[in-house]
C-alpha cells in the first residue's frame, strides 16, 4: 500500500471535513485547518499518524463509511 506523503494524499484518498479528521487525529480542527493552509507544518509524526488512519480506514469499511465523504452524503 502506498505511503501517505502529505495531507493533501491522505485527504485524497479518504475525502472527509477537517473536523472529521481532527475527530480521528484527537486534535483540534483548527490545526487541521492550519495544516491545509499550510500555516502550520505537517511534522513527521502527523505523516506516521496519517499512514496509521490511512491503513485503518482501508481495512476498515465500516469505519471507513462514517468518516468519507461519498456523493449520496454531499448531495
Amino acid at each position: 500500500m502506498a505511503e501517505i506523503e502529505s495531507l493533501h494524499d491522505f485527504l485524497g484518498k479518504h475525502p472527509m471535513y477537517h473536523r472529521q479528521l481532527a475527530e480521528l487525529m484527537g486534535v483540534k480542527t483548527c490545526t487541521v485547518d492550519r495544516w491545509s493552509n499550510q500555516t502550520r507544518r505537517v511534522t513527521e509524526r502527523t505523516l506516521k499518524e496519517l499512514n496509521r488512519l490511512h491503513h485503518l480506514l482501508s481495512q476498515n469499511p465500516q469505519l471507513r463509511e462514517q468518516y468519507v465523504k461519498t456523493l449520496s452524503k454531499v448531495f
